[in-house]
């Protein structure tokens, strides 16, 4: 039985080896593949140096600001800058399309900028060339040029009655063509991306411990994928009359899975789904904010309540009898009552993002091409939940920043007194932004159904390629 696999097997991979136009498709690929990965080189370097030198200016900038007086000194403001990941290099996911930093200032939550997908053309709506999207998409239609044809073929050479003959059956020498197939395709991909691989960790030293579980995770997604897609040719091949009904029923399953399903689900997730207008949601933030977010509250009938209250509480006439400025107290109140308003519309609208992002996921359960791209997105850390987790990380780091020059007018200065100069010591009090990417663990958890579905149509493929072939009646075989 392990005698007639292999023999099978390694015909298989004679004849895809001689064939000049499964060698002519695979060099064009493998020329993608190398392109993609020095392209994506160049574009993590070029916005790595430019982020750090950025970061770098901007940091020392705030360090050595004259003495100012801390809510100016806030106003001076600072930014943050997302990293770019070691793994943007392979997948770019969103990162052409979300915001590359931001500026932090107090009173005002404000978007991230810097999208590199504005300046591009309209050809960027087909996704930047990546190795990700070169593997994702062009490698299926390898596997289907090479294996179309596998079982066909011996039909009509009539070779699969010899088989018969020997006792071998049809579940049997379909499990040794796909055996022959995957190894084929293996030994044509490996090469360059073991080459594009080294390649990467020699211009990138630094990679952690983290970095290669991911890398090894995204082997082993991929490798699932393309032996999905060999299972699914072998089998079409084996139940078609014909190499040209196999074509074309692999080409109509590439063609819905790969193009047609990612963009309908993406239509239907933003019409069901919709975003508000950019003017609209900064418009209901200014009012909720003046207004109150029960709309009974305005900002000056809130600053009286605590006037009121403090006085109360401090058994004083005036404010400034206050043990403190209450101008920086003002302030910061403002700040937290702004920062309730900026959580409410901005978790509304992330919710409504990550509802979009599930809706086109679903499509994950049956199929794999929306599996790998979430999962792979996932792993180099370029997909919704790892930008949405920076904003908010960011947006921590700018109400603890500006919440401690509010704290240093109300514990230093006194009312109206606005030539109060605080020292750098205070900037310097102030630590570096420093983002930490989301734990495996978690990326894990985000996407387990991504993980299950590719797993379970691995399984499920598996079963019913032997199966169903075991049960096809011997005159549909010949």
């Amino acid at each position: 039985m392990i005698s007639n696999l292999f023999r099978i097997a390694m015909q298989e991979i004679t004849v895809v080896y001689r064939s000049r136009v499964i060698l002519l498709m695979a060099g064009i690929i493998l020329l993608l593949v190398l392109t993609a990965a020095w392209g994506g080189y160049r574009n993590y370097q070029t916005a790595k140096h430019i982020r750090d030198e950025a970061k770098a200016s901007k940091r020392a900038q705030w360090l050595q600001q004259d003495p100012k007086h801390p809510h100016v000194a806030a106003h001076f403001g600072t930014f943050a800058y997302k990293p770019k990941t070691w793994f943007s290099m392979f997948d770019d996911g969103l990162d052409n399309y979300a915001g590359a930093y931001a500026y932090l200032e107090p009173h005002r939550q404000n978007d991230f900028v810097f999208k590199p997908a504005e300046g591009h053309g309209a050809g960027i709506r087909f996704g930047q060339l990546s190795v990700a999207l070169v593997l994702q998409l062009l490698v299926p239609l390898l596997v289907i040029f090479m294996g179309f044809s596998t079982v066909t073929r011996e039909r009509e050479q009539g070779t699969l009655k010899l088989l018969f003959s020997y006792g071998i059956t049809l579940p049997a020498i379909a499990a040794g063509k796909v055996i022959g197939q995957y190894a084929a395709l293996m030994l044509l991909l490996l090469p360059v991306l073991t080459l594009t691989g080294a390649f990467f960790v020699a211009m990138t030293p630094g990679a952690g411990s983290d970095q290669a579980l991911r890398a090894w995770l995204l082997l082993a997604v991929y490798a699932g994928y393309f032996l999905l897609f060999t299972l699914l040719t072998v089998f079409v091949s084996a139940m078609a009359g014909t190499g040209g009904n196999s074509l074309l029923i692999l080409l109509t399953v590439w063609i819905v899975a790969c193009i047609i399903m990612p963009k309908a689900a993406a239509n239907i997730a933003s019409d069901r789904y919709p975003l508000p207008a950019q003017y609209s949601f900064r418009e209901g933030i200014q009012r909720d904010i003046t207004q109150g977010i029960d709309g009974h509250n305005t900002s000056n009938e809130r600053a009286q309540q605590m006037e009121k209250k403090l006085l109360q509480q401090y058994k004083v006439k005036t404010v400034r009898e206050l043990p403190f400025n209450f101008e920086g107290y003002i302030m910061q109140a403002g700040e937290t009552y702004s920062s309730m308003v900026y959580d409410k519309h901005f978790h509304q609208l992330q919710h409504t993002l990550l509802q979009q992002d599930r809706f086109c996921r679903l499509a994950a359960i049956i199929n794999p091409y929306a599996a790998v791209q979430g999962l792979s997105m996932g792993l180099a850390a370029t997909d919704l939940n790892t930008h949405i987790d920076f904003q908010q990380k960011t947006e921590t780091y700018r109400r603890q920043f500006v919440q401690k020059m509010n704290e240093d007018m109300m514990h230093h200065s006194k009312l109206g007194d606005w030539d109060y100069k605080a020292s750098q010591a205070l900037y310097a009090s102030v630590p570096d932004f420093q983002y930490q990417l989301l734990p495996l663990k978690r990326v894990l958890v985000f996407y387990r159904m991504e993980l299950f579905s590719l797993a379970a149509l691995l399984l499920l493929g598996s079963g019913i390629f032997y199966f169903i072939l075991k049960r096809v009646p011997l005159i549909t075989r010949l």
